[in-house]
């Protein structure tokens, strides 16, 4: 199923809106290149100052489509794949991104917050990065980013244990910035949009960017160490065997492994 993408711009913010009716907002190859298209642009659009990014329908994002994760995701190599295109842009927009979370936040729909400036969570969100319970490991720069944020401690478990979590171990990670009532969320999360887009657009754009020179390299060689070891994962028995028990509604089995 294509991703579905609605881009509105009002008073120099584009607000990007997702979905996929039935689907929960699964990422796949189609959307992330969706999304990296949205940013391209604008990033180059001098009426956009700020991008705020929220969701359709009753969860934010499920992660990645399983069922077509070993065939589709990589299929090129890393360094060509639509996810590492995502990922340069992500790490070189210069614009704030401002995220408001809502329902499901799951593997890559947690990850992606870590390049978000500022993200606000409604009361009651499921957050989980089931990574290795899935034969997989973590992407979007999130061995680096998490650590970054949360501490060694949290970020391991919240990562090897792969156990979903509540808005409030989120802030304590340094996921998001605020916990909201869902009622009002889109309006807490489009006041910071606002206040940003009213700022001096040149200042801000470099304080985002000095801000997060300092950890460039070391993204950068995270995100290299994350695409090899996810192309692994990928022809990985235990990734295999995942996807089978996913397919097949029940948990998966790796004491054989």
């Amino acid at each position: 199923m294509e991703p579905h993408f609605t881009a509105t711009t009002e008073q120099k913010v584009l607000h990007l809106r997702f979905g996929q009716p039935g689907v929960r907002n699964l990422m796949d190859d189609a959307w992330f290149d969706a999304l990296e298209a949205h940013l391209a642009e604008a990033g180059r659009d001098p009426g956009v100052r700020v991008v705020l990014l929220s969701a359709e329908g009753d969860a934010f994002c499920s992660g990645a489509n399983l069922k077509g994760v070993q065939h589709g995701l990589l299929s090129q190599g890393y360094e060509q794949s639509a996810l590492a295109r995502l990922l340069r842009r992500l790490t070189t927009f210069d614009k704030p991104l401002v995220a408001a979370v809502h329902g499901l936040a799951i593997g890559g729909g947690t990850t992606l917050l870590l390049h978000c400036d500022f993200v606000y969570a409604a009361e009651g969100t499921r957050f989980q990065m089931p990574f290795a319970k899935l034969g997989l490991v973590p992407e979007f720069g999130s061995s680096y980013l998490l650590p970054l944020n949360a501490g060694m401690r949290l970020a391991s478990e919240l990562v090897l244990l792969g156990e979903p979590f509540d808005p409030e171990t989120a802030l304590r990670a340094g996921l998001v910035n605020a916990v909201v009532p869902g009622a009002e969320l889109l309006a807490r999360a489009r006041r910071t949009a606002d206040v940003l887009a009213q700022t001096a657009p040149g200042p801000l754009r470099r304080a985002k960017l000095l801000l997060r020179q300092g950890h460039q390299a070391a993204l950068a060689a995270a995100l290299a160490a994350e695409g090899q070891a996810l192309q692994e994962s990928l022809q990985s028995p235990e990734l295999a065997e995942a996807v089978t028990a996913f397919i097949e509604k029940r948990a998966p089995d790796f004491s054989r492994f």
